[in-house]
């Protein structure tokens, strides 16, 4: 009899883009494979950013159609998204509008009115979550403000994976990781948050029933079994949060991933840069919330303590920029235009990434432009300055966020593990080993969608949870980066 081959699909929904990517296990390796690649953005609505939620989800199903027809029978789904963002349910069980996007312009000054009932040094402690004015938390105080009727309308709240988790399954539930990014939970995500949920005249009903990742919630609608000829499918909440999935998928310190003894940091690059360590409890220190410090729940329990960094958010918008004024550049393409650079001679200035000036899109060269002159930095002139700018300045931020790290923890960092699409940026990498002085192990750049699958296994009782990460070791091999004579200068402007 022939050893069982175990096929998935996880859905790994990003903020610029989403994926339906199946895995399979076989032999104690895993693969993924992308199936279905579709746009994700923001739509404009009477002056309002929104995610399009129908139309997410009819290219989910186109997918999840697509593996059906062409790989044979699946096991399970599971879908995993960015943080902070949310739709209300009604009563009878509806979608009350679709749920806004994070860089919506509603949140302009909302910040100082819920710092007023609830000022940040109180949301670290009774959440462990950072204040920034894309929590849910501040997104939530908004909505109420436009819409107190909100109050008597909505029955629930559901994260964007819990709320497309409902839509395949019927059931609503709130999985832990994304409900950590929340600021409604309280640190070590067991339970809401009942002093804030006060203070905002809310109901704990509101958060449905808590489940950790790796929860088996239903099967796929019987509706929808006939619609895509799938059968009764398995609906998981994983480690829903995608930077927990990719966390998930980091073999710390096995096979060709082995570092150094020490606490190895991560940083997984996407449109958000998330740079942290795994740590045993939530750090609640007044140090970790001076320097920016967030919490949040990982598979199996632990904590990522972390710093929301802005990441290739800068770079996206700068290309989509230029693509509409009928100057495209690809990934690639801006890539040998920043390694190619004479450095010597190049107009290179340091961004704070996290500047509220690059929050909202927009013509980002301009804003960059805008920095440079109010911070008293050369201005960036060509496309490959203004690249190359963009990448140092990322590596920089990362660089001071694991500095800090050292100095919470009192013990050095060995080696960073960096993952997630953006370390095909191989400048961006070496950059950053640069200006860290740190071993950069790269890889898995499929994060997400590994740590997804690796999270359904277990939920199937395929894996212990304890194997995950040796799978992972077993299945790919990581690259490499180490520091060179260091082109970065840590003492430069704007930061």
């Amino acid at each position: 009899m022939g050893e069982e081959i175990i096929k998935l699909l996880a859905i790994d929904l990003g903020a610029s883009s989403g994926r339906v990517m199946l895995g399979t296990y076989a032999g104690g390796k895993v693969e993924v494979e992308e199936i279905r690649r579709f746009p994700n953005g923001p739509v404009e609505a009477d002056g309002q950013l929104y995610w399009d939620v129908q139309q997410l989800f009819h290219e989910m199903k186109q997918g999840i159609l697509e593996a059906v027809k062409s790989r044979g029978p699946l096991q399970s789904i599971s879908v995993d998204t960015w943080g902070v963002d949310y739709g209300f349910l009604d009563a009878e069980g509806e979608l009350l509008y679709s749920p806004h996007h994070y860089r919506d312009q509603r949140m302009e000054g909302i910040a100082l009115a819920l710092e007023t009932a609830l000022p940040p040094e109180e949301q670290f402690r009774l959440t462990g979550n950072q204040s920034s004015p894309i929590n849910t938390v501040y997104q939530l105080f908004a909505d109420l403000q436009a819409n107190p009727e909100l109050r008597g309308k909505a029955s629930q709240l559901l994260m964007m994976p819990d709320l497309f988790n409902y839509m395949f399954s019927g059931t609503a539930v709130a999985e832990q990781t994304i409900w950590s990014t929340s600021g409604l939970l309280n640190p070590d995500s067991s339970a809401p948050a009942s002093e804030v949920l006060r203070r905002l005249e809310l109901p704990v009903e509101l958060v449905p029933r808590l489940v950790p990742a790796g929860t088996v919630i239903g099967e796929l609608r019987p509706g929808l079994q006939e619609e895509l000829g799938s059968g009764p499918l398995k609906v998981i909440a994983g480690a829903s949060h995608d930077t927990a999935s990719a966390v998930a998928s980091i073999p710390y310190g096995l096979g060709g991933f082995s570092s150094p003894a020490g606490s190895a940091a991560f940083i997984s690059c996407g449109t958000w840069s998330l740079a942290g360590l795994e740590t045993a409890e939530p750090v609640l220190s007044a140090e970790a919330a001076a320097y920016g410090f967030t919490n949040e729940s990982c598979f199996g329990g632990t904590n990522r303590l972390l710093k929301n960094i802005t990441g290739l958010w800068l770079l996206q918008e700068t290309q989509r920029g230029w693509a509409e004024a009928g100057e495209p550049l690809s990934h690639q393409e801006a890539a040998e235009l920043a390694e190619g650079l004479d450095r010597s001679t190049a107009r290179i200035a340091v961004l704070d990434p996290n500047d509220p000036l690059f929050s909202t899109p927009g013509d980002m060269p301009l804003r960059i432009e805008s920095y440079c002159i109010r911070t008293g930095q050369p201005v960036p002139q060509s496309r490959a300055e203004i690249i190359r700018t963009i990448l140092e300045s990322l590596a920089q931020s990362y660089a001071s966020t694991i500095r800090e790290l050292e100095t919470l923890t009192g013990s050095p960092v060995s080696c960073i593990h960096m993952v997630g699409g953006g370390i095909q940026n191989k400048l961006l990498c070496q950059l950053t080993a640069d200006a860290t002085g740190k071993e950069i192990i790269a890889g898995p750049v499929e994060a997400s969608a590994i740590g997804n699958v690796l999270v359904q296994l277990t939920a199937l009782g395929a894996i212990e949870a304890s194997e995950a990460r040796t799978i992972v070791a077993r299945s790919s091999a990581p690259v490499r980066y180490q520091p060179a004579l260091s082109i970065i200068h840590s003492d430069q402007g704007g930061q």
